[in-house]
């Protein structure tokens, strides 16, 4: 009962989203309309039609992650936005500005369904109406403190058997075990969400081939981001965000050259270092100094007297205090905005907005085998190494991220961090 009673709440939600996204738009455009606002926000096709795009979405019958169901979300509107447009002008009921007020309203929708989604789902999720209780076969803190610390997939965590959902994770055991465990779940589950040992690939973007006959199912899997089209497309893709972000980070820019110069008038603006590049071609990457002229001298009197220090770095690559660094420099380093400057590596072509983390030579053989999957793309200004809590992420699970990302890179997924990219230089701490 709590579920439905959740889902014709945010179905609600979404109807008054679209009733202000037609009511903005048309007030928008209201000089050049000819209709009233009531042709819009009581013109119920429309509402059909954004619904049932939608629902075609499976929005309102699963459980999904903010970031999965928003781009779901997008797809649905871009559809229903298509279909409005044509069943209207079939109609001939729709005149050149009119529709200028169809696509506004729809631009609209993006961003307010999701926004009003997540603050109302994370609400009915505090006063216990989006709630499910939810079993976890097999032990992974990583996964539970994921699943069970998201109020927007709204899974709480349950000893007891009688929880409906069953999340069955393969790590650890044999297929004959899941065979049983899952033969099981799915006669006395509403719900149970399958898990698979390959943790290392995106399947919701996968080609999923059935054999009949043999009654097998075949996926198939790619290195998306070496496939020729999507190397062209993700290059379009980077050239696009840097000209659209270049106005604001000339203005970052100017400002924290004067700092910079405040704290250390006669000092160099810029920290160049040789950085691994696509196929392993080096390049010198651009930083904003963070750390004092004297900082080898200054490094070497503070590592003799902590000498806990070294191990540290051996672990995650980095001082855990580094008295390098500047009081300027501790600032943007928190924030990454030292990063700023490898805005002109991706104009010179040596690196791309987003991907794997540019790697120091020296530190080739450290990262093993997969070294050429890594080098095989461009590494990035941010990435999901910088959205993950990246003071906290040892250095392998970094190369672990960036093969990933390799493996299942797309346009979405570039948005999504760089979203939570702005978010962490917002908020000045670890993404998450």
């Amino acid at each position: 009962m709590k579920n439905i009673i959740s889902i014709a709440i945010v179905f609600v939600v979404d109807l008054v989203a679209i009733f202000i996204s037609l009511w903005s738009a048309h007030h928008f455009w209201e000089v050049f309309s000819q209709k009233s606002v009531d042709y819009y926000t009581c013109n119920m096709l429309i509402y059909a039609i954004v619904i049932i795009t939608l629902a075609s979405e499976k929005i309102y019958t699963h459980r999904l992650d903010f970031w999965e169901e928003t781009r779901l979300t997008l797809r649905g509107l871009m559809l229903g936005m298509v279909i409005v447009l044509s069943v209207l002008a079939l109609m001939d009921t729709i005149l050149r500005y009119d529709q200028m007020v169809i696509i506004t309203a729809f631009i609209i929708m993006a961003v307010l369904i999701p926004t009003l989604k997540r603050i109302i789902k994370t609400r009915l999720f505090y006063i216990g109406l989006w709630r499910r209780e939810a079993e976890m076969c097999g032990q992974d803190e990583t996964l539970l403190a994921e699943i069970f610390s998201n109020p927007y997939l709204g899974y709480v965590h349950s000893d007891q058997s009688h929880a409906q959902t069953l999340f069955v994770n393969t790590m650890g055991i044999s297929p004959q075990e899941l065979q049983i465990k899952l033969d099981s779940a799915l006669r006395e589950k509403k719900e149970v969400l399958f898990i698979p040992f390959l943790q290392s690939y995106i399947f919701s973007n996968a080609n999923i081939i059935e054999l009949s006959n043999a009654r097998k199912n075949l996926i198939v899997l790619e290195n998306r981001l070496l496939k020729p089209m999507n190397i062209w497309i993700k290059k379009v893709w980077d050239l696009f965000l840097s000209l659209l972000l270049l106005p604001l980070l000339l203005l970052i820019f100017g400002v924290i050259v004067l700092l910079i110069k405040r704290e250390e008038p006669k000092g160099t603006i810029f920290f160049r270092q040789k950085r691994m590049g696509q196929n392993g071609q080096e390049f010198l990457c651009y930083k904003f100094r963070s750390m004092r002229e004297n900082s080898e001298a200054v490094l070497r009197d503070y590592l003799e007297k902590h000498p806990e220090e070294v191990t540290n770095y051996e672990t995650y690559h980095k001082y855990k205090n580094d008295p390098r660094i500047t009081k300027i420099g501790a600032l943007l380093r928190k924030t990454s905005l030292d990063e700023v400057p490898q805005i002109i590596n991706v104009l010179k072509g040596e690196m791309s907005l987003i991907g794997p983390r540019p790697y120091m030579p020296n530190e080739k053989e450290k990262i093993g085998e997969r070294v050429d999957m890594v080098l095989a793309v461009k590494p990035g200004v941010t990435g999901l190494w910088q959205v993950s809590g990246r003071s906290e992420v040892d250095f392998h699970s970094r190369v672990d991220m960036d093969v990933w990302y390799t493996r299942n890179w797309n346009l979405w997924l570039d948005l999504v961090i760089l979203i939570k990219t702005v978010k962490v230089v917002l908020l000045k701490n670890g993404a998450h």
